[in-house]
């Protein structure tokens, strides 16, 4: 898979989960293109370790945090370029048939609902704004192919992708039909596994046992620039190990804002 070129030159991007895993080969891609990078995670040692590498800024925040948003973009921000990538699961995969469900406690479930979806919709109702204002920007997701397909040792994660993908498909409908025409685009990155903490161990041994592929966080990352490179207002890319990124195509469906 050839790297796409992306002049970064001047753009300010924010990496949330920047600290490890995709957001951190993410961080490394974009500053190489020319990006400058705010790492943001709740681990602000491993954030400190991927800015100090890239000459890049640290924010130490929980991205379920309302105000902490809404202080991240105060003291380091505005941001042309987002990518809204912290994500936990509930590694709770059940290769023998259970229902994982039935054993998920309060905590853990509100845990990541607050991670994967409400630091996705803060996150881009933060960011969006100086993009509206300004009339350009770009906000990328990650996602998973979880948000494409059930997967049923791990439900709640579905769940939670699922939705990331839902808010990045409408979110993009609403852009195309702002009242003045903004060059602001949206779309969700969706890998398949990959060799991150996201992952527990038993968790990575389960899936090479299913023989299926473990792909390094940088495949991802150069996704990342493809998304970037081609703004495909929408748009969910597939990233899988071995394989070429492409463009997730959906089946046609009704028009619900189509009163015919």
């Amino acid at each position: 898979m050839s790297t796409p070129t992306v002049d970064l030159t001047g753009r300010r991007a924010l990496i949330t989960g920047g600290g490890s895993g995709i957001g951190a080969a993410t961080a490394r891609t974009l500053a190489a293109a020319g990006a400058t990078c705010v790492i943001a995670d709740i681990d602000a040692a491993s954030a400190a370790s991927v800015a100090g590498e890239i000459g890049g800024t640290v924010a130490m925040m929980d991205v379920g945090d309302p105000a902490a948003w809404r202080a991240l973009v105060e003291h380091h921000g505005p941001f042309d370029l987002a990518v809204l990538n912290a994500g936990v699961a509930t590694n709770q995969l059940k290769p023998d048939g259970a229902l994982p469900v039935l054993e998920l406690d309060d905590e853990r479930y509100r845990r990541i609902m607050s991670v994967n979806v409400d630091g996705v919709v803060y996150g881009a109702r933060e960011v969006l704004r100086h993009m509206v204002a300004t009339g350009t920007g770009d906000v990328l997701v990650t996602a998973s192919v979880a948000g494409l397909a059930p997967i049923a040792p791990d439900p709640i994660y579905g769940l939670t992708k699922h939705a990331v993908v839902g808010f990045v498909r409408s979110m993009a409908a609403a852009i195309d039909q702002h009242p003045e025409p903004i060059d602001v685009h949206i779309s969700a990155v969706c890998p398949g596994f990959a060799d991150t903490n996201i992952l527990a161990d038993d968790a990575k041994d389960m899936i090479r046992t299913l023989g299926l592929p473990i792909m390094e966080p940088e495949q991802v990352a150069t996704t990342m620039l493809r998304a970037l490179a081609e703004r495909r207002n929408g748009a969910q890319w597939v990233v899988w190990a071995g394989r070429d990124d492409e463009a997730y195509e959906w089946t046609p469906v009704i028009d619900l804002m189509d009163p015919a």
